[in-house]
C-alpha cells in the first residue's frame, strides 16, 4: 500500500514518520532496529487504519537532541506529537523497545489510549531469566538472533555496509544506550506501574524468543490486568517482521473488536 515520508518539527525537534492508510489513526512504534521502515505488517495494518509510524528520537531520520536520556522523554515527545497531528486518542502498536514506549504511554497518559497491542514489549525485569546483551555481540549477530529463522533477518539487514550505515548504526546504538542502559532494558518503575494499565491489552510473543525469553511473557502478562496473550510457534523476538501475517490477523481483530 502506498505511503508518505513527512518530517514535523515538535517542539522544535525535527522528526520523520512514515504514514499511510485510512480510518482511525493507529500509532505504530518501532523495535529498536526498525525506523524509517515500512514493512509487510505495516501494510496489513494501513488496510485497516491511518498508520502512523514514527522513527523514534535519535533514530532513523528523526533527531536526537541533547536532553533526551529516557523512556519518559520519548513519552512525552508523542504526546506532544498527538498534539501536533491534532490525534486526541489512538490505538498504539508496539515492537520490544517500540513495546516500552507504548505501555510507558498508556500508563501516563490513559486518556489518550484506546488499545494497545505489544509484540515482545521490553521494560520488565525476569529473575533468574537471562536476557541477550545487544551491546555485548556484532551488530549482524544480533540482528540474526532476532529471529527464529536467521535468513529472515534480511529484511532488516542494509543491502551494503557502506559510511553512512555504520555511522547510523553507531548513532542508534548511542540512543538506546542512553534509554535503556541504566539498568539494560529494564525499568523498575514500569513493573510498578504496568497493573495500573486499564486498557484491553494484547501481547504477541515468539516461542523461540531468544531476546526476551517465553517466560518475559507470562511475566508482563501477570502485570496488565485486561492483557490477552497469544504466543507464536517458529517465531522470534520481531514478531511482525517474522509472523507477519499471523501477527497481524491477531492486532487486527483485537483492535477493530
Amino acid at each position: 500500500m502506498a505511503h508518505r515520508s513527512d518530517f514535523l518539527t515538535v517542539r522544535g525537534i525535527r522528526t520523520h514518520l512514515l504514514k499511510g492508510g485510512r480510518g482511525r489513526p493507529l500509532l505504530v512504534l518501532h523495535p529498536e532496529f526498525g525506523a524509517n521502515m515500512w514493512a509487510p505488517y505495516h501494510d496489513a495494518l494501513a488496510a485497516h487504519f491511518q498508520v502512523v509510524a514514527p522513527d523514534h528520537l535519535g533514530f532513523g531520520e528523526s533527531e536526537r537532541p541533547d536532553w533526551l536520556d529516557g523512556i519518559d522523554d520519548l513519552v512525552f515527545h508523542y504526546v506532544d506529537l498527538l498534539d501536533l497531528l491534532d490525534i486526541d486518542r489512538v490505538s498504539i502498536v508496539g515492537t520490544s523497545l517500540g513495546g516500552w514506549i507504548a505501555a510507558a504511554f498508556a500508563v501516563a497518559h490513559p486518556e489518550r489510549v484506546d488499545r494497545l497491542v505489544l509484540a515482545a514489549p521490553a521494560g520488565i525485569k525476569v529473575d533468574g531469566i537471562p536476557r541477550y546483551d545487544l551491546f555485548a555481540n556484532p551488530l549482524e549477530t544480533t540482528l540474526q538472533r532476532l529471529f527464529h529463522d536467521p535468513a529472515r533477518a534480511a529484511q532488516i539487514l542494509p543491502a551494503e555496509y557502506g559510511a553512512e550505515v555504520i555511522v547510523r548504526g553507531y548513532h542508534e546504538y548511542t540512543t538506546l544506550a542512553r534509554l535503556t542502559w541504566n539498568p539494560y532494558f529494564y525499568d523498575p518503575k514500569l513493573q510498578q506501574r504496568l497493573p495500573r494499565l486499564r486498557q484491553p491489552t494484547l501481547l504477541v510473543w515468539g516461542e523461540q524468543d531468544a531476546v526476551l525469553p517465553p517466560p518475559h511473557a507470562d511475566a508482563f502478562a501477570a502485570l496488565l490486568p485486561r492483557a490477552t496473550l497469544h504466543m507464536l510457534p517458529a517465531c522470534g523476538h520481531l514478531v511482525p517482521f517474522e509472523r507477519s501475517e499471523a501477527f497481524t490477523t491477531l492486532a487486527i481483530d483485537f483492535l477493530t473488536a
